[in-house]
């Protein structure tokens, strides 16, 4: 029995290629499609990988010009010599069904990896010194990999990531450094210092309990976001249920008294602005999990498959980050190791997805055993690895919280939060506003 080729278009292959020769503006569109590593045949990979080459190094790509190259590089004579780049135009008359080949030419380089990643599936599967949990997690990873339609290669060069940072770099020049790139939070001066939550990153919003931890990264999953852009965010809530976490997002939108929701007494005026608050979060594009024994294994899994139902992902929150469990199956000397596993596989989830990630965590009690209460980043609870995994720290402090002279006003409480770390940009503190009977957290000029 002869052995099944693996999924390949060779008509396909030289078609781009031949079109690729005829057209800049088909090369161009083309290489959005594919990478050379999506083509079957050696010699076709070669020739693409030469004229994406020559396109990134804006020179005209022709029989002739391409044929130099070929030459220069030495591997023309391998290819199959000047009668092999001829006949990959031969009888191509149009350069207009190019993107239509070249999506056959990905969805065959799809399947191969599908088929590489179940050879591999089975493999760990026979590995009896692996725990089933790991299996599935790996599993899941290479079948998510080939399902976001990603190459195999591990490889880009500098030329391929540079034209668009210049280009938003530029965009920021123009714009005076106000452009705000990454996912708005709602807060213009954590924007400001962060430029927006960028896809990939990982941020820590760190307090001690009953700070509004929760009440901020809530506002950020609801009030944040670019202006009707309304892009899906997914909330898991180890800490809480789901209808708590909307009865507080109801109240912030409403700005309806919480303890008057919980009890069933505000007024006709409340009632009215709760069905409007209804309606409105109803819209919004928000997604709760709620599961109490989350383990940062399901959480990874979970973001992939929800990434996979929902392609522009937005934001994902985590509530918080302590009661989570590694799920990795393997054994820890300590609470430490565990936490740092855990703030590992966070990072790696939010680089895996694309997607900022915001994970709640403690902070330990020794910041109330100094006379300043105002946390440090060496107050992070059980790892110093959530810093160091972090792109950005948020720490939140309430003056009120300490004193029952300042707590007199029920209605609005002053907030400082300090950006303790941020990769990409600069430190400092910021003021806002905690308007305690809505659990919403406001700037501190909105006038509200």
């Amino acid at each position: 029995m002869r052995p099944v080729a693996p999924p390949n278009s060779p008509e396909a292959e030289r078609s781009v290629l031949g079109a690729c020769l005829y057209s800049k503006e088909a090369l161009g569109s083309v290489m959005e499609i594919l990478t050379p590593e999506d083509f079957y045949t050696p010699a076709n990979k070669s020739v693409f990988e030469v004229l994406s080459d020559m396109y990134h190094d804006d020179k005209p790509a022709d029989i002739i010009t391409l044929s130099e190259e070929l030459k220069a590089r030495g591997i023309l004579d391998r290819l199959g010599g000047q009668a092999f780049v001829t006949g990959l135009s031969a009888g191509l008359s149009t350069t207009a069904n190019a993107g239509y080949h070249a999506t056959i030419i990905r969805e065959n380089s799809v399947r191969r990896q599908l088929i590489e990643a179940g050879s591999k599936i089975q493999e760990l599967a026979l590995q009896p010194e692996k725990d089933t949990q790991s299996v599935i997690e790996e599993a899941e990873q290479l079948l998510f990999r080939a399902a976001m339609n990603r190459s195999a290669s591990d490889f880009r060069h500098v030329r391929e990531i540079i034209g668009p940072v210049v280009a938003e770099v530029e965009e920021s020049y123009k714009q005076e450094g106000t452009k705000i790139s990454g996912y708005r939070t709602g807060f213009s001066e954590l924007d400001a210092y962060t430029g927006g939550l960028k896809p990939g990153s990982l941020t820590i919003i760190a307090a001690r309990p009953s700070m509004g931890k929760t009440a901020f990264a809530l506002n950020i999953a609801q009030f944040g976001g670019k202006k009707g852009e309304n892009l899906p965010v997914l909330i898991f809530s180890v800490e809480m249920p789901a209808e708590q976490l909307v009865l507080r997002m109801l109240a912030a939108e409403a700005q309806v008294n919480l303890s008057m929701l919980n009890t069933g007494t505000f007024n006709t005026d409340d009632y009215k602005r709760l069905n409007e608050a209804c309606k409105v979060l109803a819209g919004r594009n928000i997604y709760i999990n709620d599961a109490n024994d989350l383990s940062a294994m399901d959480f990874r899994t979970r973001c992939r498959r929800f990434k996979n139902r929902h392609p522009d992902l937005g934001l994902v929150v985590v509530d918080y980050l302590q009661l989570m469990n590694s799920g990795s199956g393997r054994g820890f000397d300590g609470r430490q190791q565990e936490v740092a596993d855990i703030s590992r596989m966070l990072k790696a989830a939010a680089r895996e997805i694309n997607c900022p990630v915001i994970a709640l965590s403690q902070l330990s009690r020794s910041v109330e055993q100094r006379p300043e209460k105002k946390p440090m980043l060496s107050d992070l609870r059980d790892s110093g690895a959530i810093e160091q995994d972090a792109d950005v720290v948020l720490l939140m402090f309430r003056k009120d919280y300490y004193s029952e002279e300042e707590n007199n006003d029920l209605t609005h409480s002053n907030t400082d939060i300090r950006v303790a770390k941020n990769r990409n940009g600069s430190t400092g503190v910021f003021h806002i506003v905690f308007q305690r009977e809505y659990t919403r957290f406001r700037n501190k000029g909105d006038g509200f």
